[in-house]
């Protein structure tokens, strides 16, 4: 499987590594502008409140985290049509944002209540100090190896060795769930660990800090000792970008900050290879989650906005307004439902938050 993998992704094409140089955004071209990012996110929204009652959880979620960054954006000086644009958009996610509560009854598992959870988009919005940790000296020589490395690798057996390695590792999709859902509910044990001060002066209002237990299992899970690749790795690079979003009064901001970015460096390896090959089909979902994931994250690398990476994407969405995975064709469903017929709900959830991220990014400075 391996190999017939390999031979699909390097037939008819030469490999090449393309390494960002941080192209400023006032260089790119008009497709990649705010605008028309916002007017892609609305025709994908179209579709999302077209098919309100089949959206999924991962869909849902990658609404919300645009609705957070619509509503970021709102907060700067805008033109009145410009503004008038984004406020009708927020209004179309908080529609579909809405779905979720009919979505799941509680009590439930692990990947109901991380959903119910985190799909909020005031949880994603980028506000309340969170700001990118400097990068040191010894972190920014060891960043500049590592995109050198990957210039003398030899990419065929890169990707060789990558499709060896991406389904090794962890954490489990299962797992990614459970520990998430540790750092979201985690009351009833945080109890435990303080009493309040039933003679503060401060606010009612102001609660007391949480403090983080995490299971043995979880802090296994999501070491950064242990190597993941592919989904694996972005699921340990969601998990650290929640847990800097938390505010654990026992956990440094540096270490989360310093956690995402060793993370993103293993994944610019990856992202670097699956450029280089062109886009293969297989890795295009990924990809997308790659880069959105860490051009959000509280560390972020400029490799990761760079412009010839997005135009890409945006190539991406169809004539229906969303995102297909190439493995969901010929799967026998018809009809007139877009989310079955044209959609990967995965894909066009990440093109989502892809395109409200990537707006912010130009707007607000």
């Amino acid at each position: 499987m391996v190999l017939l993998l390999l031979m699909l992704l390097t037939f008819g094409s030469t490999a090449r590594i393309v390494l960002s140089e941080g192209a400023p955004w006032k260089s790119v071209e008009p497709e990649l502008a705010p605008d028309s990012l916002l007017v892609r996110l609305d025709r994908l929204v179209n579709v999302c409140v077209a098919n309100y009652e089949d959206l999924t959880t991962d869909l849902l979620l990658g609404i919300a985290i645009a609705n957070a960054q619509l509503r970021t954006i709102l907060k700067q000086p805008l033109q009145d049509t410009q503004r008038q644009f984004v406020e009708s958009l927020a209004k179309k996610c908080d529609f579909v944002e809405s779905r979720i509560e009919s979505i799941f009854s509680f009590p439930s598992g692990a990947n109901a209540v991380v959903s119910k959870l985190l799909i909020d988009s005031e949880f994603w919005q980028t506000e309340g100090g969170i700001k990118a940790a400097p990068m040191d000296r010894k972190q920014a020589r060891r960043s500049r190896r590592r995109r050198s490395q990957l210039m003398v690798d030899d990419p065929q057996a890169l990707m060789e060795s990558y499709l060896q390695a991406i389904d090794a590792g962890g954490p489990s999709e299962l797992q990614s769930d459970e520990c998430l859902s540790e750092l979201l509910v985690n009351e009833s044990e945080n109890e435990f660990n303080f009493t309040s001060d039933t003679n503060s002066k401060a606010p009612p209002s102001i609660s007391s800090p949480k403090r983080l237990i995490l299971s043995r299992e979880c802090s296994a899970a999501m070491s950064l000792r242990k190597r993941s690749y592919g989904y694996h790795l972005t699921h340990k690079l969601l998990f650290y970008l929640v847990l800097g979003r938390q505010r654990f009064a026992n956990v440094d901001h540096r270490f989360v900050a310093d956690g995402q970015r060793t993370l993103c460096e293993q994944i610019l390896r990856e992202a670097n290879l699956i450029a280089g090959f062109d886009y293969p089909d297989l890795f295009r979902d990924l990809f997308m989650e790659q880069v959105f994931l860490c051009a959000y994250s509280d560390a972020p690398l400029e490799d990761f906005t760079n412009p010839d990476w997005l135009a890409a994407i945006v190539s991406w969405q169809n004539g229906e307004g969303c995102f297909k995975y190439y493995a969901d064709e010929g799967d026998g469903v018809v009809g007139t439902n877009a989310l079955t017929t044209h959609c990967s709900t995965h894909m066009t959830g990440v093109g989502a938050a892809l395109f409200g991220l990537f707006a912010r990014l130009q707007l607000v400075q």
